[in-house]
């Protein structure tokens, strides 16, 4: 391994508190009693001691990253007080993403604001989006730097600091569809089409998921901080020029930004995939992959693969009401794909095999067969069912995070004091 991988191990490489080394802050429990409402264990006691062995490992070979962002987010950092919690800083960035993606979908909720050459979304809306998307991306990126500066880091930070950005992978192209505006003759993307803008994107994120399963090494996806610092920069570009002059100077000066899309997305799928491929090959070269066997290391596909088939095919068998509300798709598809992708996390970090099945897939097939199949109406199904998406997420979200504080007996927001 050369030497600018060492550092770059050396570097993302998180200590991990043990209940032995870490102190509760105030009572008896390692959780504080108002973070919870109440208990209901999530992991299991298997998951749990396979927690207690974790170690954190991830490279980040992308030349912006190396050479621009983590210089930025190592000066940024030395600004925020050493009693601030890292997670508190996630949760933030959390917030300015929710804010965000909350204010376009007021301005836009079927993607046809920006259709004509008068946009119904105000001008300030782009700048304040701008500014949000940038804080939320660089709190993303500083969270960890002040766990490493605090000497808080844990399982718990990497799991909230990953589990946040499976939502901003899928709110980022759903953002970036009221941009372009949906109507393929003025330089927009066809709501028929936007499904694979978003399968696209979140599958990056996805594949390296699935890539750390297999070998243990979290390789930094190099179009995650590429498209982060191209979104605040089409947010405010479209701010100064609006939508249709953006559309037209892009047009004039490049080529239409739907085809653009059309090019370096499945491009950026492509790529991902065989350098995922590759990674993985060579940890199995190598003799340092977790799986052993064939199987194990494809199992997560079984469920991605058919959350994929379900969200999508709903689309073209019940296309009138996809087409209507659309922005209620991207919703579920997104919970959706943020609960898979976490569990995936968690069964990675304590070393157990995935589900088959995840557990999202039984009442997302539920959906699919009531709407498709039995006809009832396909809206309220869908609609419901990105209700409950949304609620099953942040129920996962809020018991593996209590299970792990109760077994690293740590608080989630606050910084505590080792056992003398």
């Amino acid at each position: 391994m050369n030497t600018d991988v060492e550092r770059l191990l050396e570097e993302e490489t998180e200590p991990i508190e043990t209940p032995e080394e870490t102190t509760i802050s105030e009572g008896e429990g390692g959780c504080c009693d108002y973070i919870y409402l109440y208990k209901m264990p999530h992991l299991t006691r298997a998951q749990l001691n396979g927690l207690d062995k974790y170690k954190y490992s991830a490279i980040d070979t992308s030349p912006l990253s190396k050479y621009i962002m983590h210089p930025f987010w190592n000066w940024l950092v030395q600004f925020f007080p050493m009693w601030l919690a890292p997670n508190v800083i996630t949760c933030i960035g959390y917030v300015c993403l929710v804010i965000d993606y909350s204010l376009l979908a007021h301005y836009d909720w079927d993607f046809t604001a920006n259709n004509t050459d008068q946009s119904g979304i105000p001008r300030w809306v782009w700048f304040v989006v701008a500014v949000l998307h940038a804080a939320s991306h660089h709190l993303d990126g500083v969270d960890g730097k002040q766990a490493r500066r605090t000497g808080s880091g844990s399982p718990l930070g990497e799991l909230m600091d990953h589990g946040i950005d499976s939502n901003c992978m899928w709110m980022l192209p759903v953002t970036l569809m009221s941009v372009l505006g949906s109507d393929s003759s003025n330089s927009g993307i066809a709501m028929q089409y936007a499904p694979l803008l978003l399968l696209s994107l979140t599958f990056n994120f996805w594949i390296s998921h699935w890539e750390k399963y297999n070998t243990g090494v979290l390789y930094l996806p190099w179009m995650f901080d590429i498209a982060q610092t191209t979104v605040v920069g089409l947010f405010l570009l479209t701010g100064i020029l609006t939508p249709a002059g953006l559309k037209a100077a892009c047009a004039q000066y490049i080529a239409p930004m739907n085809t653009l899309f059309y090019i370096f997305i499945p491009l950026g799928f492509l790529g991902s995939l065989l350098l995922s491929v590759y990674n993985v090959y060579k940890s199995v070269q190598a003799g340092t992959h977790k799986q052993t066997t064939f199987l194990g290391m494809m199992r997560p596909w079984v469920s991605y693969i058919l959350m994929n088939l379900l969200l999508c095919s709903y689309t073209v068998f019940s296309e009138d009401a996809y087409l209507a509300h659309p922005r209620v798709w991207t919703i579920a598809y997104g919970f959706s794909f943020s609960s898979l992708v976490c569990r995936l996390m968690v069964n990675q970090m304590c070393s157990t095999d995935c589900d088959l099945i995840d557990p999202i897939i039984p009442p997302l097939g539920l959906a699919w067969f009531l709407g498709v199949v039995v006809g009832i109406e396909p809206t309220i199904v869908i609609t419901v069912y990105s209700v409950f998406s949304m609620g099953s997420f942040f129920h996962l979200s809020y018991t593996v995070v209590n299970d792990i504080c109760d077994h690293l007996n740590i608080c989630c927001f606050l910084i505590t004091r080792k056992r003398r």
